[in-house]
């Protein structure tokens, strides 16, 4: 497929380069979020799935990170509460480095279904109150509304979650929520389908 086979070249041409000890302290102070440009490899193709994004986003943070986990996907439809997970195309990766030797504990990316990726925003602490996310998440967000609204829950949502609560016996689950972070919506196991009040 056209689309995967450009994403790859582009990855692979474009090494993940973060700034140096010192660099990494001005980033902590002033993020940035200009987005470096894939969108011209994506034009007139079909966006990236979820997975495809996590997949480049990771090899990206893993060049400079080899040991860095996602701890949180948290995306958000730009145009408001949907049933149509298509439109939630904004996505914030936070990932831990699990690096003992750095000052950088953690990263944010802010990344787009249509390619863009911005610069990380460097953290000097590690995200906390989540397990870390497997490579692999099983079910994209259109599969598990699905499942949401088979269970008779087919209200439209603008934030979409991709997260593993730190809590005796977690789930990795997909949160659908009109607040960001809020406990107005649902939770679906991606592993067993359960569905379940957030809070």
């Amino acid at each position: 497929m056209k689309l995967r086979r450009s994403v790859a070249v582009l990855v692979a041409a474009c090494g993940f380069s973060l700034a140096s000890i010192a660099g990494a302290a001005a980033q902590v102070a002033t993020p940035s979020t200009t987005p470096v440009a894939l969108s011209h490899v994506l034009r007139g193709e079909e966006q990236l799935s979820l997975q495809q994004l996590l997949d480049i986003a990771s090899h990206k943070v893993r060049g400079t990170y080899p040991n860095a986990t996602l701890m949180l996907a948290d995306g958000a439809s730009p145009t408001g509460s949907t049933r149509n997970m298509d439109e939630v195309t904004d996505w914030r990766l936070i990932y831990n480095t699990n690096d003992a030797g750095s000052p950088v504990k953690s990263l944010e990316l802010y990344a787009t279904l249509e390619g863009e990726i911005s610069h990380p925003v460097l953290r000097d602490q590690p995200w906390g109150g989540t397990v870390s996310i497997p490579n692999q998440v099983g079910i994209s967000p259109d599969l598990a509304y699905s499942i949401l609204m088979d269970a008779g829950h087919n209200d439209p949502y603008q934030y979409v979650s991709l997260v593993k609560p730190l809590i005796a016996n977690p789930h990795l689950q997909y949160h659908f929520s009109n607040i960001r972070g809020g406990c107005d919506g649902y939770a679906v196991n991606v592993d067993d389908y359960a569905v379940n009040p957030i809070c």
